[in-house]
């Protein structure tokens, strides 16, 4: 089946953990997490089963994604992540990246303010960036989620020459990280949530 063919959630293949069960030391993080997406996600409720990984996990998606010692542009991150998960094929996440794109950003959570066809634009392969850095950034992620071995070297060359050290290493690790989050969660048939099942459209299984 499709992603887009989704029509209704589905069941976990292992029960959730409700939040009235959630171990207390995995409050501080849920609790911003929570206010940050504006529910629970099915995958945090999984994670839980594992408090001392998911506690690990959780603090690295905000270290890699929105720490205030980035050195890439939060916003140019957040886009990053969709792609990859588009790449990567990822239904569940690419759900959560596009839905989070799309979300006003006044609303009290994280929201960029874009449109179905801003999110379209930025996953097709002739999107063009607003300058170099943000080109090779997108050609990087792009490439380095399909076959990270096989990289290009004018890719390489690129990066070397428009981003500091530091924001290579930044931008390896959103590629990682989100390659690690598709395939766990790939690897559980995690459901994707029903207000988010319209934005599996974006990736085609």
């Amino acid at each position: 089946m499709k992603a887009n063919q989704i029509t209704v959630e589905a069941e976990p293949i292992i029960p959730y953990v409700t939040k009235d069960k959630m171990p207390k030391q995995l409050m501080g993080v849920l609790e911003p997490y929570e206010k940050r997406m504006g529910f629970v996600p099915n995958a945090l409720k999984l994670y839980a089963h594992r408090p001392e990984i998911a506690e690990t996990l959780w603090r690295l998606n905000s270290n890699v994604m929105r720490d205030p010692s980035s050195t890439l542009d939060q916003f140019l991150k957040r886009r990053l992540s969709a792609l990859a998960s588009v790449v990567n094929g990822c239904a569940y996440c690419t759900s959560h990246c596009c839905s989070m794109l799309k979300k006003p950003q006044d609303a009290g959570f994280e929201g960029w303010g874009l449109d179905d066809s801003d999110v379209r634009a930025l996953l097709d392969e002739d999107y063009q960036p607003k300058d170099e850095l943000e080109r090779v950034c997108f050609d990087f992620v792009r490439a380095a989620s399909a076959d990270p071995a096989n990289v290009p070297d004018e890719i390489h060359q690129r990066l070397v020459k428009y981003l500091t050290p530091a924001q290579i290493v930044e931008l390896a690790c959103v590629v990682g990280f989100w390659k690690f989050y598709n395939t766990v969660h790939d690897a559980l048939k995690i459901p994707v949530e029903a207000v988010l099942i319209p934005d599996t459209k974006y990736v085609e299984a």
